[in-house]
Protein backbone atom coordinates (compact mmCIF):
# COMPACT_ATOMS: atom_id res chain seq x y z
CA UNK A 1 0.00 0.00 0.00
CA UNK A 2 2.77 2.43 0.92
CA UNK A 3 4.68 1.75 -2.31
CA UNK A 4 1.50 2.22 -4.35
CA UNK A 5 0.82 5.55 -2.66
CA UNK A 6 4.38 6.79 -3.22
CA UNK A 7 4.21 5.67 -6.83
CA UNK A 8 0.94 7.55 -7.27
CA UNK A 9 2.45 10.71 -5.80
CA UNK A 10 5.51 10.42 -8.05
CA UNK A 11 3.32 9.79 -11.08
CA UNK A 12 1.02 12.69 -10.21
CA UNK A 13 3.83 15.20 -10.12
CA UNK A 14 5.74 13.67 -13.03
CA UNK A 15 2.72 14.45 -15.19
CA UNK A 16 3.42 18.13 -14.73
CA UNK A 17 6.73 17.82 -16.56
CA UNK A 18 4.97 17.40 -19.89
CA UNK A 19 3.71 20.96 -19.52
CA UNK A 20 7.17 22.50 -19.45
CA UNK A 21 6.62 23.60 -23.05
CA UNK A 22 3.07 24.82 -22.44
CA UNK A 23 2.24 28.11 -24.09
CA UNK A 24 2.17 31.48 -22.42
CA UNK A 25 -1.61 31.49 -22.90
CA UNK A 26 -2.02 28.34 -20.81
CA UNK A 27 -0.24 29.91 -17.85
CA UNK A 28 -2.06 33.22 -18.31
CA UNK A 29 -5.34 31.33 -18.15
CA UNK A 30 -4.27 29.74 -14.88
CA UNK A 31 -3.13 33.14 -13.60
CA UNK A 32 -6.62 34.48 -14.33
CA UNK A 33 -8.13 31.46 -12.61
CA UNK A 34 -5.93 31.98 -9.54
CA UNK A 35 -6.48 35.75 -9.18
CA UNK A 36 -10.20 35.54 -9.81
CA UNK A 37 -10.33 32.59 -7.41
CA UNK A 38 -8.81 34.71 -4.65
CA UNK A 39 -11.50 37.33 -5.28
CA UNK A 40 -14.36 34.85 -5.57
CA UNK A 41 -13.62 32.60 -2.60
CA UNK A 42 -12.91 35.49 -0.22
CA UNK A 43 -16.15 37.18 -1.33
CA UNK A 44 -18.31 34.06 -1.05
CA UNK A 45 -17.04 33.45 2.50
CA UNK A 46 -18.63 36.70 3.71
CA UNK A 47 -21.43 37.45 1.24
CA UNK A 48 -24.29 36.65 3.64
CA UNK A 49 -22.57 38.62 6.44
CA UNK A 50 -22.01 41.55 4.05
CA UNK A 51 -25.66 41.67 3.02
CA UNK A 52 -26.78 41.83 6.66
CA UNK A 53 -24.02 43.90 8.30
CA UNK A 54 -23.24 46.27 5.41
CA UNK A 55 -26.47 46.22 3.42
CA UNK A 56 -29.07 46.03 6.16
CA UNK A 57 -30.73 42.90 4.75
CA UNK A 58 -32.60 40.60 7.11
CA UNK A 59 -31.51 36.98 7.45
CA UNK A 60 -34.33 35.87 5.15
CA UNK A 61 -33.57 38.51 2.53
CA UNK A 62 -29.81 37.93 2.59
CA UNK A 63 -30.26 34.21 2.03
CA UNK A 64 -32.83 34.84 -0.68
CA UNK A 65 -30.59 37.26 -2.54
CA UNK A 66 -27.61 34.93 -2.50
CA UNK A 67 -29.98 32.38 -4.00
CA UNK A 68 -31.15 34.91 -6.59
CA UNK A 69 -27.53 35.76 -7.38
CA UNK A 70 -26.71 32.13 -8.16
CA UNK A 71 -29.98 31.71 -10.05
CA UNK A 72 -29.07 34.63 -12.33
CA UNK A 73 -25.69 33.01 -12.97
CA UNK A 74 -27.52 29.92 -14.18
CA UNK A 75 -29.69 31.91 -16.55
CA UNK A 76 -26.81 34.02 -17.84
CA UNK A 77 -24.51 31.02 -18.42
CA UNK A 78 -26.86 29.49 -20.96
CA UNK A 79 -27.39 32.90 -22.57
CA UNK A 80 -23.74 33.94 -22.94
CA UNK A 81 -22.29 30.57 -23.95
CA UNK A 82 -23.02 31.09 -27.62
CA UNK A 83 -21.92 34.73 -27.34
CA UNK A 84 -18.49 33.65 -26.07
CA UNK A 85 -18.16 31.29 -29.04
CA UNK A 86 -18.74 34.22 -31.41
CA UNK A 87 -16.67 36.98 -29.79
CA UNK A 88 -13.72 34.80 -28.74
CA UNK A 89 -11.70 34.18 -25.60
CA UNK A 90 -9.99 37.55 -25.11
CA UNK A 91 -13.14 39.63 -25.55
CA UNK A 92 -15.06 37.27 -23.27
CA UNK A 93 -12.38 37.70 -20.60
CA UNK A 94 -12.43 41.48 -21.06
CA UNK A 95 -16.22 41.70 -20.74
CA UNK A 96 -16.50 39.24 -17.87
CA UNK A 97 -13.68 40.71 -15.79
CA UNK A 98 -14.77 44.30 -16.48
CA UNK A 99 -18.24 43.50 -15.19
CA UNK A 100 -16.73 41.80 -12.14
CA UNK A 101 -14.39 44.72 -11.46
CA UNK A 102 -17.26 47.20 -11.66
CA UNK A 103 -19.63 45.15 -9.51
CA UNK A 104 -17.01 44.32 -6.88
CA UNK A 105 -15.85 47.89 -6.41
CA UNK A 106 -19.48 48.99 -6.40
CA UNK A 107 -20.36 46.57 -3.61
CA UNK A 108 -17.29 47.72 -1.71
CA UNK A 109 -18.17 51.41 -1.96
CA UNK A 110 -21.95 51.92 -1.99
CA UNK A 111 -22.45 51.13 1.74
CA UNK A 112 -20.21 54.11 2.49
CA UNK A 113 -22.47 56.59 0.69
CA UNK A 114 -26.00 55.18 0.54
CA UNK A 115 -28.56 54.15 3.13
CA UNK A 116 -31.85 52.31 3.43
CA UNK A 117 -33.86 51.23 0.39
CA UNK A 118 -31.52 53.05 -2.01
CA UNK A 119 -28.54 51.10 -0.69
CA UNK A 120 -30.35 47.77 -0.90
CA UNK A 121 -31.60 48.44 -4.42
CA UNK A 122 -28.05 49.32 -5.51
CA UNK A 123 -26.65 46.14 -3.95
CA UNK A 124 -29.29 44.03 -5.70
CA UNK A 125 -28.41 45.59 -9.06
CA UNK A 126 -24.69 45.06 -8.47
CA UNK A 127 -25.26 41.42 -7.52
CA UNK A 128 -27.05 40.84 -10.83
CA UNK A 129 -24.21 42.60 -12.64
CA UNK A 130 -21.69 40.38 -10.82
CA UNK A 131 -23.73 37.32 -11.81
CA UNK A 132 -23.42 38.33 -15.47
CA UNK A 133 -19.66 38.78 -15.14
CA UNK A 134 -19.31 35.41 -13.44
CA UNK A 135 -21.40 33.78 -16.17
CA UNK A 136 -18.93 34.96 -18.81
CA UNK A 137 -16.09 33.30 -16.89
CA UNK A 138 -17.80 29.90 -16.74
CA UNK A 139 -17.44 28.85 -20.41
CA UNK A 140 -14.38 30.91 -21.31
CA UNK A 141 -12.08 29.35 -18.68
CA UNK A 142 -12.85 25.82 -19.87
CA UNK A 143 -12.59 26.81 -23.53
CA UNK A 144 -9.27 28.53 -22.93
CA UNK A 145 -7.78 25.54 -21.12
CA UNK A 146 -8.90 23.25 -23.91
CA UNK A 147 -7.53 25.49 -26.66
CA UNK A 148 -4.13 26.02 -25.06
CA UNK A 149 -3.42 22.35 -24.28
CA UNK A 150 -2.84 19.42 -26.61
CA UNK A 151 -4.71 16.14 -26.35
CA UNK A 152 -1.65 14.67 -24.62
CA UNK A 153 -1.39 17.44 -22.04
CA UNK A 154 -5.08 18.23 -21.54
CA UNK A 155 -5.67 15.89 -18.60
CA UNK A 156 -2.64 17.29 -16.78
CA UNK A 157 -3.71 20.81 -17.66
CA UNK A 158 -7.07 20.32 -15.98
CA UNK A 159 -5.39 18.69 -12.99
CA UNK A 160 -3.27 21.81 -12.57
CA UNK A 161 -6.37 23.96 -12.92
CA UNK A 162 -8.13 21.99 -10.17
CA UNK A 163 -5.07 22.13 -7.94
CA UNK A 164 -4.67 25.90 -8.41
CA UNK A 165 -8.38 26.39 -7.73
CA UNK A 166 -8.12 24.66 -4.35
CA UNK A 167 -4.87 26.42 -3.44
CA UNK A 168 -6.60 29.72 -4.20
CA UNK A 169 -9.47 28.73 -1.92
CA UNK A 170 -7.05 28.02 0.92
CA UNK A 171 -5.19 31.33 0.52
CA UNK A 172 -8.43 33.29 0.10
CA UNK A 173 -9.79 31.88 3.33
CA UNK A 174 -6.80 32.20 5.63
CA UNK A 175 -4.99 35.29 4.33
CA UNK A 176 -7.74 37.39 2.77
CA UNK A 177 -11.03 36.59 4.52
CA UNK A 178 -9.59 36.29 8.02
CA UNK A 179 -6.71 38.69 7.43
CA UNK A 180 -8.88 41.56 6.22
CA UNK A 181 -11.59 41.03 8.84
CA UNK A 182 -8.99 41.01 11.64
CA UNK A 183 -7.18 44.07 10.29
CA UNK A 184 -10.16 46.25 9.30
CA UNK A 185 -12.89 44.87 11.56
CA UNK A 186 -15.87 42.69 10.81
CA UNK A 187 -17.88 45.33 8.92
CA UNK A 188 -15.13 47.29 7.14
CA UNK A 189 -13.30 44.03 6.45
CA UNK A 190 -16.17 42.89 4.24
CA UNK A 191 -15.79 46.04 2.14
CA UNK A 192 -12.01 45.60 1.93
CA UNK A 193 -12.48 42.04 0.64
CA UNK A 194 -14.69 43.31 -2.19
CA UNK A 195 -12.25 46.13 -3.01
CA UNK A 196 -9.49 43.53 -3.16
CA UNK A 197 -11.63 41.57 -5.60
CA UNK A 198 -11.75 44.57 -7.91
CA UNK A 199 -7.94 44.76 -7.94
CA UNK A 200 -7.76 41.05 -8.81
CA UNK A 201 -10.18 41.65 -11.70
CA UNK A 202 -7.93 44.37 -13.10
CA UNK A 203 -4.94 42.01 -12.94
CA UNK A 204 -7.00 39.42 -14.82
CA UNK A 205 -7.78 41.98 -17.53
CA UNK A 206 -4.03 42.58 -17.93
CA UNK A 207 -3.45 38.82 -18.27
CA UNK A 208 -6.14 38.62 -20.95
CA UNK A 209 -4.53 41.52 -22.81
CA UNK A 210 -1.28 39.52 -23.05
CA UNK A 211 -3.02 36.49 -24.59
CA UNK A 212 -2.72 35.48 -28.22
CA UNK A 213 -6.22 34.31 -29.02
CA UNK A 214 -5.40 32.03 -31.94
CA UNK A 215 -2.29 30.36 -30.54
CA UNK A 216 -3.84 26.88 -30.62
CA UNK A 217 -1.77 24.19 -28.92
CA UNK A 218 -3.27 21.60 -31.28
CA UNK A 219 -4.01 22.66 -34.86
CA UNK A 220 -6.67 19.97 -35.17
CA UNK A 221 -8.64 21.90 -32.54
CA UNK A 222 -8.70 24.94 -34.85
CA UNK A 223 -10.27 22.89 -37.64
CA UNK A 224 -12.66 21.16 -35.25
CA UNK A 225 -13.91 24.44 -33.80
CA UNK A 226 -14.29 25.93 -37.26
CA UNK A 227 -16.51 23.03 -38.31
CA UNK A 228 -18.85 23.33 -35.32
CA UNK A 229 -21.85 25.47 -36.12
CA UNK A 230 -24.44 23.99 -33.81
CA UNK A 231 -25.88 26.01 -30.98
CA UNK A 232 -26.68 24.84 -27.42
CA UNK A 233 -30.44 24.45 -28.10
CA UNK A 234 -29.75 22.15 -31.06
CA UNK A 235 -27.38 19.98 -29.03
CA UNK A 236 -29.84 19.89 -26.12
CA UNK A 237 -32.67 18.66 -28.37
CA UNK A 238 -30.40 15.92 -29.72
CA UNK A 239 -29.27 14.57 -26.39
CA UNK A 240 -32.72 14.81 -24.79
CA UNK A 241 -33.87 11.95 -27.02
CA UNK A 242 -31.15 9.65 -25.65
CA UNK A 243 -31.86 7.31 -22.75
CA UNK A 244 -28.35 7.93 -21.41
CA UNK A 245 -29.15 11.61 -21.06
CA UNK A 246 -32.39 10.94 -19.20
CA UNK A 247 -30.46 8.57 -16.94
CA UNK A 248 -27.98 11.36 -16.22
CA UNK A 249 -30.75 13.84 -15.42
CA UNK A 250 -32.29 11.34 -12.99
CA UNK A 251 -28.94 10.89 -11.28
CA UNK A 252 -28.38 14.65 -10.98
CA UNK A 253 -31.82 15.11 -9.46
CA UNK A 254 -31.13 12.37 -6.93
CA UNK A 255 -27.96 14.13 -5.77
CA UNK A 256 -29.63 17.47 -5.01
CA UNK A 257 -30.30 16.59 -1.37
CA UNK A 258 -26.64 16.03 -0.55
CA UNK A 259 -25.59 18.92 -2.80
CA UNK A 260 -27.37 21.20 -0.34
CA UNK A 261 -24.64 20.30 2.15
CA UNK A 262 -22.03 21.62 -0.30
CA UNK A 263 -23.63 25.07 -0.22
CA UNK A 264 -23.71 25.42 3.57
CA UNK A 265 -20.15 26.74 3.64
CA UNK A 266 -21.20 30.17 2.38
CA UNK A 267 -24.98 30.27 2.86
CA UNK A 268 -25.46 28.98 6.41
CA UNK A 269 -22.09 28.52 8.11
CA UNK A 270 -20.93 32.17 8.31
CA UNK A 271 -23.91 33.29 10.39
CA UNK A 272 -24.03 30.00 12.29
CA UNK A 273 -20.34 30.25 13.23
CA UNK A 274 -20.51 33.90 14.27
CA UNK A 275 -23.71 33.48 16.28
CA UNK A 276 -23.15 30.25 18.19
CA UNK A 277 -19.52 31.18 18.89
CA UNK A 278 -18.39 34.78 18.42
CA UNK A 279 -18.55 37.48 15.77
CA UNK A 280 -14.84 37.44 14.83
CA UNK A 281 -14.72 33.68 14.28
CA UNK A 282 -12.06 32.77 11.69
CA UNK A 283 -14.38 31.95 8.79
CA UNK A 284 -11.56 31.70 6.29
CA UNK A 285 -9.55 29.22 8.31
CA UNK A 286 -12.60 27.01 8.82
CA UNK A 287 -13.46 27.10 5.11
CA UNK A 288 -9.85 26.33 4.15
CA UNK A 289 -9.83 22.96 5.89
CA UNK A 290 -11.97 21.38 3.17
CA UNK A 291 -9.84 22.29 0.11
CA UNK A 292 -6.68 21.37 2.04
CA UNK A 293 -8.00 17.87 2.64
CA UNK A 294 -9.16 17.60 -0.97
CA UNK A 295 -5.72 18.54 -2.34
CA UNK A 296 -3.89 16.11 -0.06
CA UNK A 297 -6.48 13.36 -0.36
CA UNK A 298 -6.63 13.34 -4.15
CA UNK A 299 -2.88 12.72 -4.24
CA UNK A 300 -2.62 10.17 -1.43
CA UNK A 301 -5.76 8.12 -2.07
CA UNK A 302 -5.69 7.78 -5.87
CA UNK A 303 -4.41 4.16 -5.80
CA UNK A 304 -7.08 3.19 -3.26
CA UNK A 305 -10.05 4.98 -4.82
CA UNK A 306 -9.34 3.57 -8.28
CA UNK A 307 -9.98 0.05 -7.00
CA UNK A 308 -13.69 0.64 -6.41
CA UNK A 309 -16.63 0.99 -8.77
CA UNK A 310 -17.71 4.57 -9.51
CA UNK A 311 -21.31 4.15 -8.32
CA UNK A 312 -20.20 2.57 -5.05
CA UNK A 313 -17.85 5.48 -4.32
CA UNK A 314 -20.54 8.03 -5.19
CA UNK A 315 -22.99 6.39 -2.79
CA UNK A 316 -20.31 6.09 -0.09
CA UNK A 317 -19.19 9.69 -0.53
CA UNK A 318 -22.73 11.06 -0.44
CA UNK A 319 -23.49 8.97 2.63
CA UNK A 320 -20.42 10.27 4.48
CA UNK A 321 -21.16 13.88 3.49
CA UNK A 322 -24.74 13.55 4.68
CA UNK A 323 -23.62 11.79 7.89
CA UNK A 324 -21.36 14.75 8.73
CA UNK A 325 -24.47 16.72 9.68
CA UNK A 326 -25.23 14.26 12.49
CA UNK A 327 -22.62 16.02 14.63
CA UNK A 328 -24.40 19.34 14.10
CA UNK A 329 -27.87 17.89 14.67
CA UNK A 330 -27.53 16.01 17.97
CA UNK A 331 -28.62 17.89 21.12
CA UNK A 332 -25.87 20.07 22.52
CA UNK A 333 -26.20 18.35 25.89
CA UNK A 334 -24.90 15.13 24.34
CA UNK A 335 -21.76 16.89 23.15
CA UNK A 336 -21.29 18.60 26.51
CA UNK A 337 -21.23 15.16 28.14
CA UNK A 338 -18.15 14.08 26.17
CA UNK A 339 -14.80 13.90 28.02
CA UNK A 340 -12.69 17.05 27.68
CA UNK A 341 -15.58 19.36 26.79
CA UNK A 342 -16.37 21.74 29.62
CA UNK A 343 -18.35 24.63 28.10
CA UNK A 344 -20.59 25.63 25.21
CA UNK A 345 -17.74 27.12 23.13
CA UNK A 346 -15.72 23.91 23.31
CA UNK A 347 -18.80 21.91 22.36
CA UNK A 348 -19.47 24.01 19.26
CA UNK A 349 -15.81 23.97 18.26
CA UNK A 350 -15.86 20.18 18.47
CA UNK A 351 -18.96 19.70 16.32
CA UNK A 352 -17.86 22.31 13.76
CA UNK A 353 -14.38 20.86 13.23
CA UNK A 354 -15.68 17.27 13.24
CA UNK A 355 -18.35 18.08 10.64
CA UNK A 356 -15.82 19.81 8.38
CA UNK A 357 -13.41 16.87 8.53
CA UNK A 358 -16.04 14.18 7.93
CA UNK A 359 -17.68 16.16 5.15
CA UNK A 360 -14.33 16.66 3.38
CA UNK A 361 -13.73 12.90 3.38
CA UNK A 362 -17.13 12.35 1.80
CA UNK A 363 -16.53 15.01 -0.82
CA UNK A 364 -13.17 13.41 -1.62
CA UNK A 365 -14.96 10.15 -2.50
CA UNK A 366 -17.97 11.74 -4.19
CA UNK A 367 -16.89 14.74 -6.24
CA UNK A 368 -14.03 13.37 -8.39
CA UNK A 369 -16.04 10.27 -9.33
CA UNK A 370 -19.08 12.26 -10.46
CA UNK A 371 -17.32 13.16 -13.71
CA UNK A 372 -16.36 9.53 -14.27
CA UNK A 373 -20.01 8.52 -13.98
CA UNK A 374 -21.05 11.21 -16.45
CA UNK A 375 -18.40 10.04 -18.90
CA UNK A 376 -19.51 6.43 -18.52
CA UNK A 377 -23.12 7.17 -19.52
CA UNK A 378 -22.30 9.69 -22.25
CA UNK A 379 -22.07 8.68 -25.92
CA UNK A 380 -18.52 8.93 -27.19
CA UNK A 381 -19.28 11.92 -29.43
CA UNK A 382 -21.22 13.89 -26.79
CA UNK A 383 -19.05 13.72 -23.67
CA UNK A 384 -18.55 17.51 -23.62
CA UNK A 385 -22.29 18.17 -23.84
CA UNK A 386 -22.98 15.79 -20.99
CA UNK A 387 -20.15 17.30 -18.93
CA UNK A 388 -21.70 20.75 -19.22
CA UNK A 389 -24.84 19.39 -17.57
CA UNK A 390 -22.92 18.01 -14.60
CA UNK A 391 -23.09 21.45 -12.97
CA UNK A 392 -26.89 21.21 -12.72
CA UNK A 393 -26.92 19.92 -9.09
CA UNK A 394 -24.99 23.01 -8.02
CA UNK A 395 -27.14 25.32 -10.13
CA UNK A 396 -30.33 23.87 -8.66
CA UNK A 397 -29.28 23.34 -5.05
CA UNK A 398 -27.82 26.77 -4.38
CA UNK A 399 -30.91 28.84 -5.25
CA UNK A 400 -33.07 26.40 -3.28
CA UNK A 401 -30.75 26.58 -0.29
CA UNK A 402 -30.52 30.35 -0.63
CA UNK A 403 -34.22 30.77 0.08
CA UNK A 404 -34.40 27.90 2.57
CA UNK A 405 -31.31 28.96 4.52
CA UNK A 406 -32.59 32.47 5.12
CA UNK A 407 -35.80 31.15 6.63
CA UNK A 408 -34.06 28.55 8.80
CA UNK A 409 -31.26 30.85 10.00
CA UNK A 410 -33.76 33.55 11.00
CA UNK A 411 -35.72 31.03 13.08
CA UNK A 412 -33.02 28.77 14.55
CA UNK A 413 -29.70 30.67 14.42
CA UNK A 414 -30.69 34.30 14.82
CA UNK A 415 -28.53 37.03 16.31
CA UNK A 416 -28.60 36.61 20.10
CA UNK A 417 -29.19 32.85 20.13
CA UNK A 418 -25.90 32.21 21.98
CA UNK A 419 -27.05 34.11 25.08
CA UNK A 420 -30.21 32.00 25.27
CA UNK A 421 -28.19 28.80 24.82
CA UNK A 422 -25.92 29.80 27.70
CA UNK A 423 -28.89 30.26 30.02
CA UNK A 424 -30.56 27.02 28.91
CA UNK A 425 -33.65 28.78 27.58
CA UNK A 426 -33.65 27.10 24.17
CA UNK A 427 -35.59 23.92 23.54
CA UNK A 428 -34.19 21.45 20.99
CA UNK A 429 -37.04 22.22 18.58
CA UNK A 430 -35.99 25.90 18.64
CA UNK A 431 -32.23 25.35 18.57
CA UNK A 432 -29.60 25.54 15.79
CA UNK A 433 -29.25 21.77 16.18
CA UNK A 434 -32.84 21.28 15.00
CA UNK A 435 -32.03 23.36 11.89
CA UNK A 436 -29.26 20.89 11.08
CA UNK A 437 -31.63 17.99 11.68
CA UNK A 438 -33.82 19.37 8.88
CA UNK A 439 -30.80 19.58 6.58
CA UNK A 440 -29.72 16.08 7.65
CA UNK A 441 -33.05 14.59 6.59
CA UNK A 442 -32.82 16.31 3.19
CA UNK A 443 -29.22 15.20 2.69
CA UNK A 444 -29.82 11.54 3.59
CA UNK A 445 -32.42 11.28 0.83
CA UNK A 446 -29.71 11.43 -1.85
CA UNK A 447 -27.57 8.39 -1.01
CA UNK A 448 -30.69 6.38 -0.15
CA UNK A 449 -32.30 7.21 -3.50
CA UNK A 450 -29.12 6.58 -5.50
CA UNK A 451 -28.61 3.24 -3.71
CA UNK A 452 -32.18 2.20 -4.46
CA UNK A 453 -31.72 2.95 -8.17
CA UNK A 454 -28.05 2.00 -8.40
CA UNK A 455 -28.58 -0.82 -10.89
CA UNK A 456 -30.47 1.42 -13.29
CA UNK A 457 -28.20 4.46 -13.19
CA UNK A 458 -24.98 2.42 -13.38
CA UNK A 459 -26.08 0.18 -16.24
CA UNK A 460 -23.39 0.49 -18.96
CA UNK A 461 -24.23 1.27 -22.56
CA UNK A 462 -24.24 -1.64 -24.97
CA UNK A 463 -21.13 -2.15 -27.07
CA UNK A 464 -19.35 0.86 -25.63
CA UNK A 465 -16.84 0.84 -22.78
CA UNK A 466 -16.97 3.47 -20.08
CA UNK A 467 -14.72 6.46 -20.63
CA UNK A 468 -12.60 8.29 -18.13
CA UNK A 469 -11.73 11.94 -18.51
CA UNK A 470 -9.67 14.15 -16.24
CA UNK A 471 -11.64 17.31 -15.71
CA UNK A 472 -12.37 19.01 -12.39
CA UNK A 473 -15.67 18.58 -10.66
CA UNK A 474 -17.91 21.60 -11.27
CA UNK A 475 -18.60 23.37 -8.04
CA UNK A 476 -17.61 26.43 -6.07
CA UNK A 477 -14.92 27.75 -8.36
CA UNK A 478 -14.78 31.09 -10.15
CA UNK A 479 -14.23 29.22 -13.38
CA UNK A 480 -17.51 27.41 -12.82
CA UNK A 481 -20.83 28.84 -11.86
CA UNK A 482 -21.01 29.09 -8.09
Amino acid sequence: MKSNTLAAIAGYFSEFRILKHASREFWLTNAIQFCDGLAYFSMINVITLYLSANGGFSDVDSGAWVGIFTLYITVFVFAVGAVCDVIGIRRSFFIGMSLLALSRIGLGVVPLYLLGPTLQLSIKALLILMALGTAFMVPVITTSLRRFTTKETRATGFNIYYLIMNIGAIIAGVLITDGFRHKFGEVSGNLAILDFGCIMSLICILCAFLMREHNYADESERLEEASQGRRPLTIFMEVWKESAFRKLILFLVLTIGVRLVFTHQFLVMPKYYTRVLYSDFDLGAANSVNPTIIVAGLILLIPILNRFATTKLIILGMGISAFSLVFMAVPLEWIMALPGIHNVSQAYFFIIITQILVFAVGELFFSPRLTEYIASVAPKDKVSSYMALSALPTFISKPINGFLSGLLVSKFSYDGIRAKIETGNVQYSDSPEFMWMIYLVLAVMSPVAVYALRNYISQPKKNEPAQKIAIPEPGDSPGEAP
